[in-house]
C-alpha cells in the first residue's frame, strides 16, 4: 500500500544527518502531544497511547523534516479529490501502465477494483528485476496512482467515506531504513478500525498486507506478495473517515482469510496478532470527542479539503 522504494533513491538523496536507529533518543516520562500544522492554519493535536512502539516513533518523528515529505497529490492526500484530479490520475495510470509495456483495461464502475488488482501484481515483480532508475521512477507512480484511485473510486462506486493524510517519509531511502521493531506484546494493537480521529503507522513494504487484500478483494495476489507488517518507521496516516459497520466488516474478513487459504496463504490464522489485521494506533485527536456528531465531522472534513501538511511539533 503507497509501498516504497527501499532499493533506490527515485529522488536524489539529502544530507540527512539523521541519527542511526541504535542511536535514537530516548522518549521517556510523559508523552507530549504530537501537533501538525495544515497550510490552512489548522492544528491538529494528537494524544498518543503510552506503548513502546509510540515512543520509538516518536523518536524517528523527532529525526524528520518537513521537506522530506512527499506531498504529491497521490499520497499525501485520500478522499478529497474532485472529478477533474480523479480522471488526471486515470489518464497517468494508462501513461505508466503504457510505458511499463503493460495493457489498462477500462476502469469503470463494474470492475474497477478488479482491473486494479490486475494491474497490482506486476508492482512488486519491477523489484526483482535490474535497478533502472526509469522504470523503477514509472513503476512507483503506477504504484501510487493504483492506491490514490483505490481509495478515490472506492468512496465514489462503492459508497465509502475514506479520508486520510498521510505523512510519508518512505521515498528517501536513508530515511525508509530507520525503522523501528513492534513488540510482540504488542501486535494485538493493530486494528482495522479507521476511526474518524486516529493516528496509525503506515504499511512500510513493498507487498500487501490483509486489509488491503480484504478492501480489494483480491483473490489473485500471490503467497509472497504478502508481507504482515511487524516493522514501521516514521510514516503515518491521520484519519477523518465516517464510521463503518465494524463488526459485519469484522465477519467479512474473517471468511476472506478463509477463501484466501488461511494460514497455509498467509502464515498466520486469523486470530492470530501477528497477521497485523489494519494499521497499529499510536493515538487519537485530543480533542476526538468533540466529534461525536456527523456534522462536526464533516465541518472539519471542509476545513481539510484543499489543505496540506506543512510541519509539526511536540507540545
Amino acid at each position: 500500500m503507497n509501498e516504497p522504494v527501499p532499493t533506490a533513491a527515485l529522488q536524489p538523496a539529502p544530507a540527512t544527518g539523521i541519527a542511526a536507529a541504535s542511536t535514537l533518543p530516548r522518549i521517556a516520562g510523559r508523552l507530549p502531544l504530537f501537533e501538525v500544522l495544515m497550510s490552512t492554519g489548522l492544528r491538529l493535536r494528537y494524544r498518543l497511547n503510552d506503548t513502546q512502539t509510540a515512543r520509538t516513533w516518536l523518536a524517528l518523528m523527532t529525526q524528520m523534516r518537513p521537506e522530506w515529505l512527499v506531498r504529491g497529490d497521490l499520497n499525501h492526500r485520500h478522499g478529497f479529490a474532485h472529478t477533474a484530479q480523479i480522471l488526471d490520475a486515470l489518464a497517468r495510470l494508462q501513461r505508466a501502465a503504457r510505458q511499463l509495456g503493460l495493457t489498462l483495461e477500462p476502469v469503470d464502475a463494474s470492475g474497477w477494483q478488479a482491473t486494479l488488482n490486475r494491474l497490482h501484481l506486476n508492482f512488486p515483480e519491477f523489484f526483482r528485476q535490474r535497478y533502472v532508475r526509469e522504470l523503477y521512477d514509472t513503476a512507483h507512480e503506477m504504484n501510487l496512482a493504483i492506491h490514490w484511485l483505490e481509495y478515490e473510486l472506492g468512496n465514489v462506486y462503492g459508497g465509502r467515506r475514506q479520508h486520510l493524510f498521510n505523512l510519508d517519509f518512505n521515498h528517501i531511502p536513508e530515511v525508509y531504513r530507520l525503522m523501528g521493531q513492534i513488540p510482540a506484546e504488542e501486535m494485538h494493537r493493530f486494528s482495522p478500525e479507521l476511526r474518524f480521529g486516529n493516528l496509525h503507522l503506515h504499511y512500510v513494504y513493498v507487498g500487501r498486507h490483509f486489509l488491503e487484500m480484504f478492501d480489494a478483494q483480491d483473490y489473485l495476489c500471490p503467497a509472497h506478495h504478502f508481507k504482515a507488517q511487524h516493522e514501521f518507521n516514521a510514516t503515518c496516516g491521520l484519519v477523518f473517515s465516517e464510521p463503518e459497520d465494524w463488526p459485519a466488516r469484522d465477519a467479512a474478513m474473517r471468511r476472506f482469510h478463509a477463501r484466501r487459504g488461511g494460514w497455509r496463504f498467509f502464515g498466520y490464522e486469523y486470530d492470530d496478532p501477528r497477521l497485523a489485521r489494519g494499521f497499529f494506533k499510536l493515538g487519537e485527536l485530543e480533542d476526538v470527542a468533540e466529534y461525536a456528531e456527523p456534522s462536526r465531522r464533516e465541518a472539519l472534513r471542509s476545513a481539510l479539503s484543499e489543505a496540506h501538511v506543512l510541519s509539526w511539533t511536540l507540545v
